[in-house]
């Protein structure tokens, strides 16, 4: 293995023949010619060998996979014959690096702009998977054709390729997880066509070859360190897949045992204990799962003890799949989290995470987006876990879980073995996530304010940054992250000022991986919901400390109070995107515009002495994968205010429709929309606040009128609250409680 290693690319055949054990059944024909030195009749043999060779298979079975993805995830297959027909047609690329092919001609040398993503096509080779899969759908040879054709060309080319690099200065063909995710698209490809003679059998050596060298490359790189991070995944991937699709090699089962050595480390590692990813990326997050699962699924298939029933890596990853379902977005995608977009191949996942795990609030969330019609898409629209998808198998032993069988994902079979989830709020503590949900419809209000810490760069540095979406509209956005990440959108993404929060000087602060926020109170009641927390993510800049309060009203307006300590003399801006019409009015307020209108309101408008708007590069929005680089503009305003001696201080509500904020001291605000109005007071729960007809004790208490009569009202951490002399609550201790005008 190690001498391998140390040549990849330049493997002979005679140290091709001896990586494989001769002595096993049925590679009678390959070893008479071994021993002869014979090497084309030991590539005949070897390809007779593998075209009637029915196990071990992928995670699918290609008999069966093309009618059941026919039959029940139809949407699938055009996208996959037309990527297919598009490399048919010579198209290769990976957004927005296109490769140059003439007459049947790929210049796999040419990188003209220098595209980190040129790397996606001579080394990871994504575009390919395509083609195996099309060819089963179709019968038809072209695909397999063009396989052979742009797989022969890449492994003829690749010394130069790694000789050349692509102008990018390191390897684009064998460095970090490039050989792991190859591997598998080749392993994928070459059990989908191994039965068409478009594969030669000198194409057959050539593709052993390529999976050798890329398994024992891998192994030597990746044994015996853990290392932090998505990557070591990738590429212990392809030490997995090869070691369990190509038994005949010798090191197999040793590639397999690092593999799932390595996954479990990071099931354990690298996350936290709410399941969240340590990048807090939704992307990365659903990476690792993904090929993680795809280890797993294999190993199910050829009947072997998989990932899913591992003592330790098990929950874990059933963790993770709960991590997405509680981030899920009542408009159908997972937010996006720092470097990831709005996507849609969480359904994938819960419908894997449904059927191994026998959760029916999985299958209920995984099928309410399947009869959408539509193709789950990540980054590129086609999402690669689409790939994952393989035809219906027996359960796992035991009871049959509820909800998780195939069929209950189709309209009208198998619907009461759904469950809906039983949460809607949650608070993702470790990866710091607080999350208010009112439901499950589009139409519902979903507010997401982060406060994690990450453990790589993935994260950006936008501490109790905020998404809001309602009325099926994202109606505050997050920057997301473009496909390349040298792409000129990607500096600014990566940026305190793209983000939903304060800043000073509109600079980012620093430190990478950024750091976080910390939460002090997230609380959720019947009819409001609370998140407050700091960070200091510019103390080191200005010993600078800024706080944010959140009070979501669930069927009313949104408010939040920043209040910024130190850095005298400087400038401090609150910042809002969205990809809604804007308006902004001369009293500094603006109006949104989209299915519903919005106002976004100021307290102390007189301190703000001018509101700016830009126009500014965001990621796809949710249900608009855009085919350039995932990109589109959004509104960006931004209120300015000089820092004083006692720091500077934001008062803001969101509104639906129309509404008023006014301030009542520094900690108090009444809130106005046509008929209703709110009295909010911030405090601590040992500290009297008082306005005419409140008194409170708590950290928070919000009073709601209408028409001028209390109707009801919340306390978060208090121990008093008196409405018009009327006692509410009285406690010893502080309580969070929703309450009512007492009876009288």
């Amino acid at each position: 293995m190690t001498a391998l290693a140390d040549h990849p690319d330049a493997i002979s055949d005679a140290e091709l023949w001896a990586a494989v054990d001769l002595q096993r059944d049925g590679l009678e024909g390959v070893r008479e010619a071994v021993t002869r030195e014979d090497w084309p009749a030991a590539a005949e043999a070897w390809a007779a060998h593998f075209r009637a060779r029915e196990t071990p298979t992928m995670h699918f079975h290609r008999d069966a996979w093309p009618a059941w993805i026919r039959e029940h995830r139809p949407q699938l297959v055009a996208p996959i014959i037309a990527e297919a027909d598009e490399i048919v047609a010579g198209r290769i690329t990976h957004d927005p690096f296109v490769l140059r092919v003439e007459d049947r001609e790929i210049e796999w040398l040419e990188n003209p702009t220098r595209d980190t993503n040129y790397v996606s096509v001579v080394g990871s080779q994504w575009f390919l998977n395509c083609l195996g899969r099309a060819y089963l759908l179709t019968g038809d040879d072209r695909y397999a054709e063009a396989f052979a054709w742009i797989f022969g060309s890449w492994f003829d080319h690749q010394q130069d390729i790694r000789a050349q690099q692509g102008d990018l200065g390191f390897d684009p063909i064998f460095r970090a997880y490039y050989p792991g995710v190859r591997a598998r698209v080749l392993s994928d490809c070459y059990y989908c066509l191994a039965q068409s003679d478009a594969l030669t059998p000198e194409l057959h050596v050539k593709l052993l070859k390529a999976l050798l060298g890329a398994a024992a490359w891998l192994y030597a790189q990746n044994d015996p360190a853990y290392q932090v991070g998505n990557q070591q995944v990738a590429a212990v991937l392809g030490c997995g897949v090869v070691g369990l699709v190509f038994p005949e090699f010798r090191d197999a089962e040793a590639w397999v045992e690092l593999c799932e050595e390595r996954m479990i480390e990071h099931m354990q590692d690298d996350f936290f204990a709410d399941g969240g990813h340590r990048e807090l990326c939704t992307q990365y997050h659903k990476t690792v799962l993904r090929d993680v699962g795809y280890v797993a699924l294999i190993s199910e298939a050829n009947g072997r003890e998989s990932l899913f029933s591992d003592p330790d890596a098990g929950p874990q990853i059933e963790r993770a799949y709960e991590w997405l379902a509680r981030l899920i977005m009542p408009t159908g995608e997972t937010p996006a989290l720092h470097s990831a977009v709005f996507a849609t191949d969480w359904a994938v996942h819960l419908e894997l995470g449904a059927r191994q795990f026998g959760r029916g609030d999985f299958a209920w969330l995984a099928e309410r987006y399947w009869r959408r019609g539509e193709v789950p898409s990540q980054k590129p629209p086609f999402a690669l876990a689409n790939y994952m998808i393989a035809e219906a198998r027996p359960l796992p032993p035991g009871p049959p879980p509820p909800g998780n069988a195939h069929d209950a994902f189709q309209a009208g079979e198998g619907g009461e073995r759904l469950t809906a989830p039983d949460w809607l709020s949650v608070h993702l503590e470790e990866s710091g996530f607080a999350v208010m949900r009112t439901g499950w419809e589009a139409e519902d209000r979903y507010l997401l304010v982060q406060h994690g810490w990450a453990n790589t760069g993935h994260a950006y540095p936008g501490a109790l940054h905020f998404i809001y979406a309602a009325n099926g509209e994202l109606v505050a956005s997050s920057p997301g992250s473009p496909r390349s990440y040298r792409d000129a959108a990607y500096p600014y993404c990566h940026s305190t000022p793209s983000h939903n929060v304060v800043t000073i000087d509109n600079a980012s602060y620093p430190g990478r991986p950024s750091p976080g926020g910390h939460a002090e109170l997230v609380e959720d009641l019947p009819g409001a919901w609370l998140f407050a927390g700091y960070h200091e993510g510019y103390r080191k800049v200005a010993r600078i400390t800024i706080s944010r309060e959140v009070l979501a009203i669930k069927d009313g307006p949104l408010l939040f109070r920043d209040q910024v300590e130190g850095g005298m003399g400087r400038e401090a801006q609150w910042n809002f995107h969205s990809p809604l019409q804007m308006r902004v009015s001369a009293d500094r307020s603006a109006e949104l515009v989209g299915r519903a209108r919005y106002r976004l309101v100021a307290a102390w408008p007189d301190e703000i002495p001018r509101a700016t708007v830009e126009r500014r590069w965001h990621t796809i929005l949710p249900r608009d994968c855009q085919p350039e680089d995932c990109g589109d503009e959004v509104n960006v305003l931004r209120w300015p205010k000089r820092i004083g001696e006692s720091g500077a201080r934001f008062g803001v509500a969101l509104f639906e429709d129309d509404g008023a904020i006014e301030p009542l001291g520094d900690d108090g605000f009444r809130l106005t929309s046509g008929p209703r109005e709110w009295i909010v007071l911030f405090g601590e729960a040992r500290r009297r606040m008082q306005v005419p007809g409140i008194v409170a004790q708590a950290r928070c208490a919000c009073v709601e009128l209408r028409a001028g009569e209390p109707v009801r009202g919340w306390v978060f951490r208090g121990t008093r609250l008196v409405v018009n002399d009327l006692v509410w609550l009285s406690a010893q201790g502080p309580v969070t409680r929703e309450v009512g005008p007492p009876v009288v």
